[in-house]
C-alpha cells in the first residue's frame, strides 16, 4: 500500500457514532406473558427522565438510565445489547452496576403488570414531578368535558400526539351515553389510559358500566360526599347515595379502577372521618378530594357552604389524617374557588377544573386551561403549536408558583401544600379571568 493510498484511508475512518439519545414523547408497548397481554406507557422528558406507566394502574418514575433500560427492554432487545447502549451513554460507571440495574429494571416491569386496583395518582409534593424541574414535556394527564364526537376525536388525537397519556372525561348530569362510549372506544384505540367522571346516578344508568367496561375505561371516578344519605343526596342528587353504592360493588367485581371523588364543604366535615373509611371498606381504594372554597370574608358571604379560605389548612390536616389513617391514597385537586352564580351542588357536581396539578383541561373547541389560577386560556391544541403553548403566559404563572416555597410553620408537610399554599385564592382554581 502506498503511503498516499494509506494517509487516504486513515483520514477517511470515520469514529463510531454515538447512539441517538431517546427523543422526548410517548412511548406505547404492549407485552405478553403466560396469555396476558400487558400495555406499557413510557414517557421521555426533555431531561432524559421519564415516566413507566403500566396497565394504567401502576407507575415510576424513571432516571435517565432507567429510560433506556427500559426502552430497550419494552423494544424486546437483549441485555447484553442493552448494556453495550448504557456502556456509550454513560461512560465510566461500571458494567457490574450497569448489569445490576438491567436487572432491576427487568424485575419492576414484572411487578407493575402484577394486577392491582391501584391507580397513579400525583401529588406535587415530589420535586421530580414538577412541570419545571422535571423538564415535563407535557402534563401527564388532560381532562375534557363530554363533547359531540366531532369535537373530541380531534382533541384526542392531538393529546396523543404531543405526548398526553391519560385523559379523563368529565361528563355532565344526564350524560350522552354514545357520545361517551365513542370517545372511549376511540382513545383506547389510540392507546392513551382513558377515565370517566360522572355521578353515580348517570353512571349507573342502564347498560352504561358494562359498555364502557367493553370499550376500554382504565378508571371511573364518581362523587362520593358523605355517608349521611341527605348530605351525599344534597349535593349530587336524589338517589346518588344509592346509586354510587351500586357503582362501587360494579366496578369492584368487573375490576374496574374506582375513584371516589369527595367534595370538601362545610356540610361534608362533619362525616369526613366515616366518609373516607366508608369509602375503603367497600373497596374503593382510591380517593380525590375537591375543596370548594371562598375569599369572602365570613361577615359578608352568604354562607351556602364554602370552606374560608383561613380555614384551609386545618381542613388539609382532617383530609390527610383521616386518609392516613384508612391506609387510602388520594389525590389534591387545586382547590376551587366557588362560584356564587352557580347553586353549590350545580357546581360540585360539575367538579373541578382538571385532575390534579401535573394536567390540564381541553375545552370542546381546543382551548387549553392550567389547572390553577384565572380561567385563562394558554393557547388552541387544534391550532397553536404545544410548545407555545406549555411556554404560555398562563403556565408560566402557573409554574412561578407551583416552584416557589409554600410550606410554612402553620400546616408543615401538608401534601396539599405543595403546589401553592391553600389559604391564597391566587393559586385556586378560579371560575373567571379576574
Amino acid at each position: 500500500m502506498t503511503k498516499d493510498n494509506w494517509l487516504t484511508r486513515l483520514f477517511s475512518i470515520k469514529r463510531p457514532e454515538a447512539p441517538k439519545p431517546i427523543e422526548p414523547g410517548l412511548y406505547h408497548a404492549v407485552r405478553e406473558a403466560e396469555g396476558m397481554y400487558s400495555r406499557f406507557h413510557l414517557r421521555v422528558e426533555t431531561d432524559g427522565s421519564g415516566l413507566l406507566i403500566a396497565n394504567a394502574a401502576t407507575a415510576a418514575r424513571l432516571t435517565p438510565s432507567g429510560v433506556v433500560i427500559t426502552k430497550g427492554l419494552l423494544d424486546g432487545k437483549a441485555k447484553d445489547a442493552i448494556l453495550e447502549t448504557l456502556q456509550t451513554y454513560f461512560q465510566g460507571a461500571p458494567e457490574s452496576r450497569m448489569r445490576q440495574d438491567i436487572e432491576k429494571m427487568q424485575s419492576l416491569i414484572n411487578q407493575l403488570v402484577t394486577p392491582s386496583d391501584t391507580y397513579p395518582m400525583f401529588n406535587l409534593d415530589d420535586a421530580a414531578l414538577t412541570p419545571y424541574t422535571a423538564q415535563l414535556i407535557a402534563p401527564l394527564e388532560a381532562a375534557l368535558p363530554l363533547a359531540e364526537t366531532e369535537k373530541l376525536l380531534p382533541i384526542l388525537d392531538r393529546l396523543w400526539e404531543v405526548g398526553i397519556p391519560n385523559i379523563t372525561l368529565f361528563a355532565p348530569p344526564n350524560l350522552d351515553a354514545e357520545q361517551l362510549i365513542r370517545a372511549v372506544e376511540h382513545a383506547e384505540d389510540l392507546g392513551m389510559i382513558a377515565g370517566v367522571r360522572a355521578r353515580a346516578t348517570d353512571l349507573q344508568a342502564g347498560d352504561l358500566l358494562p359498555r364502557l367496561a367493553q370499550a376500554g375505561v382504565d378508571h371511573v371516578t364518581f362523587l362520593y360526599a358523605s355517608t349521611e344519605e341527605a348530605v351525599h343526596d344534597a349535593l349530587c342528587g336524589p338517589g346518588d347515595y344509592a346509586a354510587a353504592h351500586k357503582v362501587i360493588n360494579w366496578l369492584e367485581e368487573n375490576q374496574v379502577c374506582a375513584i371516589a371523588e369527595v367534595p370538601l364543604v362545610q356540610t361534608t366535615l362533619n362525616t369526613l372521618e366515616d366518609t373516607v373509611t366508608e369509602i375503603i371498606d367497600l373497596g374503593a381504594d382510591n380517593l380525590s378530594f375537591v375543596a370548594y372554597a371562598t375569599n369572602e370574608s365570613p361577615a359578608l358571604t352568604t354562607d351556602d357552604g364554602a370552606l374560608l379560605a383561613d380555614a384551609m389548612p386545618q381542613v388539609g390536616t382532617m383530609v390527610e389524617e383521616a386518609a392516613h389513617a384508612a391506609q387510602g391514597r388520594f389525590i389534591w385537586e387545586p382547590p376551587v374557588q366557588r362560584n356564587p352564580q352557580l347553586p353549590l351542588p350545580e357546581q360540585v357536581q360539575c367538579g373541578p377544573r382538571s385532575a390534579g396539578d401535573v394536567a390540564i383541561r381541553v375545552e370542546p373547541d381546543g382551548t387549553v386551561i392550567p389547572p390553577r389560577g384565572p380561567y385563562q386560556s394558554a393557547g388552541n391544541l387544534l391550532q397553536d403549536s404545544w410548545e407555545s403553548i406549555w411556554e404560555n403566559e398562563a403556565f408560566r404563572i402557573y409554574r412561578e408558583r407551583v416552584e416557589a416555597p409554600t410550606h410554612c410553620d402553620i400546616c408543615p408537610g401538608l401534601t396539599i401544600c405543595a403546589a401553592d399554599c391553600p389559604r391564597e385564592p391566587k393559586g385556586w382554581a378560579q371560575y373567571s379571568k379576574n
